[in-house]
C-alpha cells in the first residue's frame, strides 16, 4: 500500500509540473478582460530580479537580472507569474510584482554600428548624440518608424530609428 501511495503522489506531482511548465497564451489572463493582450513589453522594477525555470517560487532560479528598468517581453501568464524573454532571447518566469508597465528599450547594434540620436525624426536631421549598443532609453512616443526617447540617467532627448530599439515592436505607434 505505501508503494501505491508513493506512485500516485509521484504521478500527481509529475502531472502538475507538466501543466505548470507548459502554460501558454491560452492560460486565463490575470485581470480579466482588461488585461493587456500578449505579447507585450514591460520593464524590470528592481535591481535584482530572479528568473525561474517555472511559474512558482518553488522552481529553481535560472539566473538573476542585476539591473532595474531593463526591457523584457511578456509572452505568457500563469496566475501571478509571467514568462518573459530578454533581448538575447533567453526566457524564464518572474513574479508579476517584479515587472513595471513603464516602457524601456535598449539600443541595438547593426553591423557593429552605433545609433545616431537626431533632433527631429529624419535621417538628415541634426545629430545630437551617438548611442552605443545596449544603452538604456525610455521611449516617449513612436510613429512613422522613429521613436522619441530619453536616455536614462542623462539629460538627453531625441529621435532614433524604431528598428534600432529592442523594447518596441516594429510599426508600433504610441
Amino acid at each position: 500500500m505505501p508503494l501505491r501511495r508513493l506512485l500516485a503522489r509521484t504521478a500527481a506531482a509529475v502531472a502538475a509540473a507538466f501543466l505548470l511548465t507548459t502554460a501558454n497564451a491560452a492560460a486565463a489572463p490575470v485581470g480579466g478582460p482588461s488585461a493587456r493582450p500578449l505579447p507585450y513589453f514591460a520593464s524590470l522594477k528592481r535591481d535584482t530580479t530572479n528568473v525561474r525555470i517555472g511559474p512558482g517560487s518553488g522552481y529553481p532560479i535560472r539566473w538573476i537580472y542585476q539591473r532595474a528598468s531593463m526591457p523584457v517581453e511578456v509572452l505568457y501568464r500563469y496566475g501571478n507569474w509571467r514568462r518573459i524573454r530578454d533581448k538575447a532571447g533567453d526566457g524564464g518566469w518572474v513574479h508579476a510584482s517584479m515587472l513595471s508597465p513603464r516602457r524601456a528599450a535598449v539600443v541595438q547594434a547593426r553591423n557593429g554600428k552605433d545609433v545616431i540620436m537626431r533632433a527631429e525624426p529624419a535621417a538628415d536631421a541634426r545629430a545630437m548624440a551617438i548611442l552605443k549598443p545596449d544603452v538604456l532609453v525610455i521611449p516617449q512616443a513612436c510613429r512613422n518608424d522613429w521613436c522619441l526617447v530619453t536616455v536614462q540617467g542623462r539629460r538627453l532627448r531625441g529621435h532614433v530609428p524604431q528598428a534600432r530599439l529592442w523594447g518596441v515592436y516594429p510599426d508600433e505607434v504610441f
